[in-house]
C-alpha cells in the first residue's frame, strides 16, 4: 500500500472543494485552517513511523463526524432547493480520507473485531464496491487469527452486503481451520448454505444437506449444537424446505432421551409449526391459534413424559415443563382476549397442581410461583411455602417468602421464629429477612425495636448481620433518646469483634453535633472515640 497523506493523493482541484464546501457550510476559516494545520501534524507523525493506534482511530472517528455534518447539509439543502444534481464529490472526497486511515491502521497494527465491523460498516454505507476493498478484507481473513469473530464478521458482510457466497465460504474455512473448537464457526457455516438455499431454492439444498450432515457426524450427541442447527434454519427469514423435516426428524431420532430436545421440539409447536411424528413433516400453520399452539407445546411434554425411562429423566422434563408453563402464563397481556387468558390461567393451575401432589416440584422458583397462585388461599400457600422449604432449605426467596407471608399478617411470633430458624440454616444469607424485621418493628412495634438490634448486633454470631446493625442500633439509641444512651451503648458494642468501623464513624458524627449543639466541654469525649477508632 502506498504510503498514506492526508493531502498527497488529493488533486488541487479536490483540496479546492473541499474548502469551500467546509468553509460555506459546515465551519468557519479558522476552524477550518486549525483542521488543516491538525491534518498537517498527523501527516508528519505518521511519515515518522510514530503514529499510534489511538491517535489513527481518534482522526477517523473526526473525518466521520465531519462527513455526517457535510451529508446532513447535502440533504438539507437538495430538499431545500428541490436541487437533485447538487455536487456531493466532498463526500467522495472525505470518504476516501476516512478509508486511507483505516488502510494504515490495518497495516500498522494487529487487528481488532470493533475495528473489522466499523470499517465494514463505513463500506456498506457509502456503498464501496466490494472489489475495492476485498483484498483489504481477504487479507483480514488470512493474516489475522486471534479471534474466531473476525470470520464471522467478515462472511455476513460478504453474503448480506455483497452477496459473495464463495468469500464468505472461505471466511468461515478459515476461521475453522484455526479453531476448529469454536462451535459457533460451524453453526455460522451452515447459517451461510442455509440463506443461499433460501435464495436458490431447492438448487442448493444437497450443499446445506451435505453440510448439515457433516456437522451432526462431528459433533455426535451434542443436543446443544444441533438445537443451535434448529434455531438457525427455524429462522422467521427463511422458507420452508425439506431440510426443515430432515433436522426435526434427526434431532427425533438421535436424541429423543434428552429432555432439552423435548423442551426444543415443544417451543417449535408453540410457534406455530406442527410435526407428524408418522410421515416425518413439519408445517408452519398459516395464522395459528394461540390455544392451539399452547395445546400442541402441552401435548409434546405429555408425550416426552410418557416415553420418559428413569424418575431422573422426568423430573427433569418436568423442571422444563413447569418453567415454560410460567413462560406462557408471564406471557399473558392487556390484548390477549378473555378465552385466551381463561385458558392460559386453567393450564397453569392444573399442570403445578399435578407437579404438587405428586411430589415432582423440586425447584425453589416453582415452589414461589405456585404459593403466588395460591395467595388467596393462606392455608395452601402456606402449606406451599414449607414444603419447599423441606425439599430445599438453603434458598433464600423461599424463606423471604415464607417470613413475608407471615409479617404481611402481622404473624410476629412466627416471622421470629422463621428468623430465627432461617439465622441457623442461611447464615449471612438471612440479612435481607433481617432488614426486614427491622423496617417492620421500627415502624409498628416500638416495644420490639431494643429487643430486635440487641439480637441483630450482639446474640446473633453472624458478621454480616452484625456488622450491618450495630451503627443502626446506636443511631437508633441517640435519636430516640439523647446522646447520652448512646454512649452507653457504644461502650459496649466497640468491644465486639469483629470491629466495626462504622459504629465509630457514626459515634463520632454525632459527637460532634454535640460539639456544635453544646459547646466545647464535649471536645475531649471526641478526642477519645478518634483515638479508639484509629
Amino acid at each position: 500500500m502506498e504510503m498514506f497523506t492526508y493531502s498527497g493523493a488529493m488533486s488541487s482541484k479536490q483540496l479546492d472543494i473541499e474548502k469551500i464546501f467546509l468553509t460555506t457550510y459546515i465551519m468557519s476559516f479558522e476552524e477550518f485552517k486549525e483542521l488543516t494545520d491538525h491534518r498537517k501534524l498527523l501527516n508528519e507523525i505518521i511519515l515518522s513511523g510514530k503514529a499510534t493506534e489511538e491517535q489513527l482511530t481518534v482522526q477517523i472517528n473526526l473525518e466521520t463526524i465531519i462527513l455526517d455534518s457535510c451529508e446532513e447539509k447535502i440533504e438539507q439543502a437538495m430538499k431545500e432547493t428541490n436541487i437533485r444534481d447538487f455536487n456531493t464529490e466532498i463526500v467522495t472526497i472525505l470518504s476516501k480520507r476516512i478509508n486511507d486511515v483505516y488502510m494504515l491502521l490495518f497495516k500498522k497494527f494487529k487487528y481488532d473485531i470493533t475495528l473489522v465491523s466499523s470499517y465494514l460498516e463505513f463500506c456498506s454505507k457509502y456503498k464501496k464496491p466490494f472489489s475495492e476493498y476485498k483484498i483489504v478484507l481477504d487479507d483480514i481473513m488470512d493474516s489475522f487469527h486471534s479471534d474466531p469473530e473476525v470470520y464471522i464478521t467478515g462472511a455476513h458482510h460478504a453474503l448480506n452486503e455483497c452477496n459473495d457466497i464463495e468469500s464468505a465460504r472461505r471466511y468461515i474455512s478459515i476461521g475453522i481451520k484455526f479453531h476448529d473448537d469454536f462451535k459457533k464457526l460451524y453453526v455460522e457455516e451452515f447459517w451461510v448454505e442455509i440463506q443461499n438455499l433460501n435464495k436458490t431454492g431447492d438448487i442448493s439444498i444437497q450443499t446445506a444437506l451435505k453440510k448439515y450432515n457433516s456437522i451432526i457426524q462431528q459433533f455426535k450427541n451434542d443436543i446443544h449444537i444441533h438445537i443451535d442447527l434448529v434455531d438457525t434454519i427455524f429462522n422467521e427469514k427463511i422458507k420452508m424446505s425439506q431440510l426443515h423435516c430432515i433436522i426435526i426428524r434427526d434431532m427425533i431420532d438421535k436424541q429423543k432421551e434428552n429432555e432439552l430436545m423435548w423442551q426444543k421440539l415443544s417451543k417449535i409447536h408453540l410457534n406455530g409449526y406442527v410435526y407428524n411424528y408418522d410421515t416425518e413433516i413439519i408445517q408452519k400453520v398459516q395464522d395459528p391459534n394461540r390455544i392451539d399452539c399452547i395445546k400442541n407445546c402441552i401435548c409434546t411434554y405429555n408425550k416426552a413424559l410418557k416415553e420418559a425411562k428413569s424418575i431422573m429423566n422426568k423430573r427433569k422434563l418436568w423442571e422444563l415443563f413447569l418453567d415454560d408453563v410460567i413462560e406462557i402464563y408471564s406471557s399473558i397481556s392487556d390484548t390477549d382476549n378473555q378465552t385466551n387468558k381463561v385458558f392460559i390461567n386453567k393450564l397453569a393451575d392444573q399442570t403445578f397442581s399435578q407437579a404438587y401432589r405428586s411430589g415432582i416440584m423440586k425447584m425453589p422458583r416453582h415452589f414461589i410461583f405456585w404459593a403466588d397462585r395460591n395467595h388467596y388461599d393462606k392455608d395452601r400457600e402456606l402449606a406451599v411455602l414449607k414444603r419447599g422449604l423441606t425439599v430445599s432449605n438453603n434458598d433464600v426467596d423461599l424463606w423471604s417468602k415464607l417470613f413475608k407471608y407471615y409479617i404481611n399478617r402481622d404473624f410476629l411470633r412466627n416471622a421470629m421464629a422463621v428468623l430465627f430458624e432461617s439465622v441457623s440454616i442461611i447464615k449471612e444469607k438471612s440479612l435481607p429477612l433481617w432488614e426486614i424485621m427491622e423496617f417492620y418493628v421500627l415502624n409498628t412495634e416500638e416495644d420490639m425495636v431494643e429487643k430486635f438490634y440487641r439480637q441483630a448486633s450482639i446474640i446473633v454470631k453472624i458478621e454480616e448481620i452484625n456488622l450491618r446493625f450495630r451503627p443502626e442500633y446506636l443511631e437508633w439509641r441517640v435519636l430516640t433518646f439523647d446522646i447520652e444512651s448512646g454512649r452507653q451503648i457504644f461502650s459496649i458494642l466497640k468491644f465486639l469483634e469483629p470491629k466495626c468501623h462504622d459504629l465509630y464513624k457514626r459515634m463520632l458524627r454525632f459527637e460532634t453535633l454535640n460539639i456544635d449543639a453544646n459547646g466545647k466541654r464535649h471536645i475531649k469525649v471526641h478526642e477519645k472515640i478518634v483515638q479508639r477508632s484509629m
